[in-house]
């Protein structure tokens, strides 16, 4: 692989659009049961409905074509995403009255838009989270479950652009739930179907199958911190709040080595200054994770950071990877059997 030019500037610009032949090379479309799997989990509250995002990104979009700054009209954009991902709050009063007064500079005919977006409400009852994590191209998704059960206090945002991993770690979250099937319904004896009081362990005190049940029943409140956007994280990360993550994982993407392919790289000057945008300040928050086994990419990324070098600071020694990255996934075991090393990174926002 080629190594990065230090000297090498200004950096170009992120493009999501990938060429044809990645496209095809990709797979983009899953199998007939990952997709059935999305639609089921998207109805659950799990996976993020791209329609309503893209509705949702309409408004957005438009806010800043009208002129208004950067910070202002930040509630109605809080409260929504709260909503949609799901997230209890302290407030008492009605957000929607000043949201609406605050998007009153744009044109009549979003009025309508905006009153539709504002109905989304996730279906999983809110929940009160210390933290918000987000993991951009999340892949098999063995990581992004794993951080799930070792921390439940923390709801995990995962974002992937191939349809394939998406509809599998939807299936696997299914599995492991005890969710159902085709038809929506809850496996047999899986808690939360309002069977649990004529099960076979109540009636005969078998502790075995309570046991079971008990277990079965805390696997299903594991993933409950666990929401899936099917898309791109890096164009998900622009239409986030102010202050609003604790942090970001980027893990083992597409180090695209060539230098002509360059521009469809994560980490570019731009996607920084969101990450920086978007990242909470303070103890414990504003970290950006990287993990990588491609050279190149580990270089490229640490002279984009360091050309932002007044709003981050490199984080040394990495923190530990059982707190991020406990995990070594096929795709990392694939590296490490090729004789590649991972390499970590960690960067603090200023």
């Amino acid at each position: 692989m080629q190594s990065v030019d230090e000297s090498a500037a200004p950096r170009p610009r992120y493009n999501p659009q990938k060429p044809k032949w990645w496209t095809r090379l990709s797979g983009r479309r899953g199998t007939r049961a990952q997709r059935a799997a999305i639609r089921r989990m998207t109805e659950r509250g799990y996976c993020l409905d791209k329609d309503v995002l893209r509705e949702y990104s309409r408004v957005n979009n438009d806010r800043r074509r009208c002129g208004i700054e950067c910070r202002s009209g930040e509630d109605w954009r809080r409260v929504w995403w709260d909503r949609y991902l799901g997230i209890a709050t302290d407030d008492s009063f009605d957000p929607c009255d000043p949201a609406m007064e605050q998007l009153g500079a744009m044109r009549e005919k979003y009025t309508h838009q905006i009153q539709e977006m504002y109905r989304h409400r996730n279906p999983l009852p809110p929940k009160k989270y210390q933290q918000i994590w987000l993991e951009i191209g999340f892949g098999n998704g063995d990581n992004l479950l794993a951080n799930a059960r070792n921390r439940p206090d923390i709801l995990f945002v995962g974002s992937e652009i191939h349809q394939p991993g998406v509809g599998a770690v939807l299936r696997r979250m299914e599995e492991e739930m005890g969710l159902g099937g085709n038809d929506g319904e809850k496996i047999p004896g899986a808690p939360g179907n309002g069977n649990e009081e004529s099960t076979a362990a109540q009636f005969f005190g078998d502790a075995s199958t309570t046991e079971q049940t008990r277990q079965s029943a805390r696997a299903q409140q594991q993933l409950k911190n666990v929401r899936i956007l099917p898309g791109d994280g890096i164009k998900l990360i622009s239409h986030l709040p102010w202050d609003y993550v604790d942090a970001i994982l980027v893990t083992f993407p597409d180090p695209w080595p060539k230098e002509s392919h360059a521009q469809w790289r994560v980490i570019q000057c731009e996607v920084v200054r969101e990450m920086h945008r978007v990242l909470k300040s303070g103890s414990g928050s504003g970290r950006v994770y990287v993990a990588t086994d491609a050279e190149c990419f580990d270089n490229w990324t640490k002279e984009v950071f360091r050309q932002e070098s007044s709003s981050w600071e490199e984080v040394r020694p990495c923190p530990e990877r059982e707190g991020w990255l406990p995990v070594v996934s096929y795709y990392e075991q694939k590296g490490l059997d090729e004789g590649r090393r991972t390499m970590l990174q960690c960067w603090q926002c200023l």
